[in-house]
């Protein structure tokens, strides 16, 4: 028997209890909402709204400013505007989603003066934690690191930007995981998810990638010879060029954009 719209609006269970992938989009978006608590109390529908429109806007297949109507989303996922209005209302605490006073809502646009703002903060927060990674975590929590750096190299010589980017993810979590200040890493992610959409769109850009993986690479020598001030020197340093990289694009491409995301127009 085919599942009501009923049945379905009414499930319990959470999207938080469902096994995801690691390295995709919908593992990432799952563990960053499950962190952040953001999808306590909602449905497996309103999940499935959340995390599939995020993985959309994170990877730039849908452009700032395109409209999200309750009447077209409720027909693309086969239900009534409530979920699709609860899934909106999530999406707008992360920061992928806005909406102006009596219009719909839309993905969100952020300027160049929020930018600089976000990663000013994330620039102090991630300084901290190296810190912190150096004085208190152990030489075995410090190894962790090395899996997901592995694998970055290896799609640096690749090509896969998308995979590379879902590495740095795993990267930072685990810092975050072995820092022995577990609040830094909480708060780094109440920033929402705006900032994996930053992320992702910074790395796209040319020679990004590989640069980023030399610094990489030389924060986690940083961690192993308990030099916190390189650590952190690092750190800061890694901000400040993926600031200036988006800073120089922005105006040229003012949103994060894939040729792909026209095809989202009219779904």
């Amino acid at each position: 028997m085919a599942e009501t719209e009923d049945q379905r609006e009414s499930e319990e269970t959470s999207t938080d209890d469902r096994e995801e992938r690691p390295g995709t989009a919908s593992s990432l978006v799952s563990r960053v909402l499950s962190r952040a608590k953001s999808l306590e109390g909602q449905g497996v529908l309103v999940g499935e709204i959340v995390t599939e429109l995020a993985t959309e806007i994170i990877e730039g297949r849908l452009d700032a400013g395109y409209d999200l109507t309750s009447v077209n989303l409720g027909r693309r996922f086969g239900t009534s505007r409530t979920p699709v209005h609860q899934a909106l209302a999530v999406l707008q605490r992360e920061g992928l989603v806005e909406v102006p006073p009596r219009k719909r809502a839309r993905v969100a646009t952020l300027t160049l003066e929020e930018i600089r703002d976000l990663y000013q903060i994330r620039s102090t927060l991630y300084s901290l934690m190296s810190q912190e990674i150096v004085a208190g975590a152990t030489d075995e929590q410090i190894a962790r690191l090395d899996e997901p750096l592995a694998a970055m190299r290896e799609a640096v010589e690749q090509g896969d930007t998308l995979g590379y980017f879902y590495l740095t993810v795993d990267y930072r979590h685990i810092e975050a995981d072995i820092c022995p200040n577990q609040r830094v890493g909480s708060i780094i992610e109440s920033l929402g998810l705006r900032i994996y959409r930053l992320r992702r769109y910074g790395l796209s850009l040319p020679n990004r990638m590989r640069t980023s993986s030399v610094d990489y690479a030389r924060l986690r020598e940083a961690y192993g010879e308990r030099d916190r001030d390189l650590a952190s020197a690092v750190t800061r340093a890694m901000m400040r060029k993926a600031l200036t990289v988006i800073e120089a694009n922005w105006e040229r491409e003012p949103v994060p954009h894939s040729p792909n995301s026209r095809a989202h127009k009219g779904s």
